[in-house]
């Protein structure tokens, strides 16, 4: 079995679990889940960027186009709006839909990039905030590092990591199921509804 064909099981069962998690615990949150994304929206976004999407993270996209609805990911009409359910994970981060991508592409993960690294292909595939200000990567860089995950913030050169999207999710998944926190942070909850791992 190949590298990528283990990665893309281990993410479908990593993310199996969640869900799992999510609709017996969590029911608003699971009701918020999108739909899929779809093969051909992944190559367009692979095209229009310049990248290959990791096996891993194109299985999760396959699943679910992101943590939450597209409305999760923008600015709230007012003060007044629900709290959003996509920023499920540990420390308030959410998966973003394949639409906002594009713009933190060209966000803080590009504008950190040094101009002898123009061939780098960071993709931000999750945040904290609707600008995508704050967040995590993958690397779509051939070489060494494809796959790997990272994080980067406004005005900082962008943090490579060590693991992969699959590995990330079977460990959020772990600790979900554990009922413990994540790393160094604290313990999930659930509010009305919604999981907070804040």
């Amino acid at each position: 079995m190949t590298d990528d064909r283990t990665r893309a099981e281990q993410t479908l069962v990593a993310w199996a679990r969640i869900e799992t998690w999510l609709k017996e615990h969590a029911p608003r949150t699971f009701q918020r889940l999108p739909a899929p994304a779809t093969e051909g929206e992944l190559r367009i976004l692979e095209r229009d960027l310049d990248l290959t999407v990791p096996a891993d993270v194109r299985a999760f996209y396959l699943v679910r186009n992101g943590t939450g609805p597209v409305s999760d990911f923008d600015r709230p009409a007012s003060h007044d709006a629900p709290e959003p359910t996509g920023y499920l994970l540990p420390d308030g981060e959410g998966i973003g839909p394949l639409e906002n991508l594009r713009a933190w592409f060209e966000g803080p993960a590009a504008a950190a990039r040094p101009d002898d690294e123009s061939g780098q292909r960071y993709l931000p595939i999750t945040t904290i905030d609707p600008d995508g200000f704050y967040g995590g990567f993958v690397d779509c860089t051939p070489g060494q590092g494809y796959g790997l995950l990272g994080d980067y913030a406004e005005a900082e050169r962008p943090n490579p990591g060590k693991a992969t999207f699959a590995a990330y999710l079977t460990e959020v998944a772990n600790a979900l199921c554990e009922g413990r926190g994540f790393g160094d942070g604290s313990a999930p909850r659930v509010i009305d509804g919604r999981l907070d791992w804040r």
